[in-house]
């Protein structure tokens, strides 16, 4: 019951109420649903920012990045990468969140392996390890074994703000020339910022150099 009021609730703050069923001329979208790359909780690819903020009031937080600016939502557990006015990839942190296969926050990685299958690329979804499928423009940041934010992008094309693939970097010496001298979680911190302008904690570095030494051997 708790839950249902909840998503009540935020369908009524984001204005996402159902139009008379002889008034309407599409569905409306859902204030829960994560469509892949399309939307989440009706913000849509492709529109523009200012019609979310028309909706969700000024973002608590606005930042610059390599491809545009990210616009966050705390509120709603909402972050909207633009480019310029055109909202390009949208992520969710709302638990109640959730896409039509059941798939929120929390759902375990086997899950998403379960329901999305292989065909995946290891990616850093807002400085968290996880799994994008490009071909769905789906995208999964992890903490604990479980799903922590979840990224709409359009399918096929990387949203590159907001998360690059993870370079490979266990098979290498650390403390070595091709590694700057440095140790392999600093150097896979280093590349990553390098790449996306996101660091890393160290805790996580080296434990994404522990699964792929793990895949490897």
């Amino acid at each position: 019951m708790r839950l249902a009021a909840l998503g009540l609730t935020i369908g009524a703050i984001l204005g996402l109420s159902l139009p008379l069923l002889a008034q309407q001329t599409a569905p409306a979208p859902s204030p829960v649903l994560i469509v892949p790359g399309q939307s989440i909780a009706g913000v849509v690819l492709g529109r523009s920012v200012r019609s979310v903020m028309s909706r969700l009031g000024p973002p608590s937080e606005t930042r610059t990045v390599r491809d545009g600016t990210l616009y966050v939502f705390a509120r709603f557990g909402i972050t909207v990468y633009g480019d310029g006015d055109i909202i390009r990839a949208v992520s969710a942190t709302n638990s109640l969140f959730r896409t039509p296969e059941g798939i929120g926050l929390g759902s375990s990685d086997a899950e998403v392996r379960r329901v999305y299958g292989a065909q995946f690329t290891d990616v850093v979804v807002e400085g968290l390890p996880g799994l994008a499928y490009d071909h769905l423009g789906l995208a999964f940041g992890f903490e604990r074994g479980g799903v922590a934010v979840i990224l709409v992008y359009t399918p096929h094309v990387q949203a590159q703000a907001a998360f690059i693939s993870l370079p490979f970097v266990e098979n290498l010496k650390p403390f070595s020339p091709e590694t700057g001298y440095m140790s392999l979680s600093g150097y896979l911190r280093y590349l990553v910022f390098q790449q996306s302008g996101i660091w890393l904690s160290y805790r996580e570095a080296a434990r994404i150099i522990r699964e792929q030494a793990r895949v490897r051997g």
